[in-house]
């Protein structure tokens, strides 16, 4: 799997040392981490969840990891972008559930808030439990009565999901006006 990352600029003196985390986590369970490159010399999280949106949408990644000083800006912007599903967690089970349960395809941690001591190995611990998640089959501990319900609720999320935002394309285009 090919796993994206992105920052906004004022995150840019946390940002090499954030990657070098989730390479390391990401090739101890297979997979591959991409800095995702964004031209701009100023950007806020609004146009990282954009640029997350894009690379998942035209397969550059099969994942993104991102977030913000809270991590729930940057989630809420991800997931108003089409064919997003973003997650939030500052733990390790959170992160767990989040990608063997809720199958979403980005996930925004905080790195602003409540970072201090140790906080670099918290996110590394959160990373190796979101991984497991992403490489364990779906509900690998749910209760096989429960399985089908859980299938059935996560497909209904992103089939409303998709039935309530306008296409990819559109959306890039009303971006670039409301940026212009």
């Amino acid at each position: 799997m090919k796993i994206g990352f992105a920052v906004a600029s004022y995150l840019s003196d946390k940002r090499e040392m954030l990657f070098n985390i989730i390479r390391d986590v990401a090739v101890a369970h297979g997979h591959t981490a991409v800095a995702l490159t964004m031209t701009e010399q100023t950007v806020d999280y609004i146009d990282v969840a954009v640029r997350c949106g894009y690379a998942l949408n035209e397969k550059e990644v099969d994942f993104i990891l991102t977030g913000c000083s809270s991590g729930l800006g940057m989630q809420l912007a991800c997931n108003y972008i089409p064919n997003v599903i973003c997650g939030y967690g500052t733990s390790e089970i959170e992160a767990n559930l989040f990608a063997s349960i809720n199958q979403g395809n980005a996930f925004s941690y905080p790195f602003s808030l409540n970072w201090g001591w140790a906080s670099e190995e918290k996110y590394r611990f959160v990373l190796h439990a979101l991984f497991k998640g992403l490489n364990d089959l779906p509900y690998p501990k749910v209760p096989k009565e429960t399985v089908q319900r859980k299938i059935a609720a996560t497909d209904k999320l992103k089939k409303l999901k998709k039935t309530t935002q306008i296409d990819f394309e559109a959306f890039i285009n009303v971006y670039q006006d409301i940026r212009n």
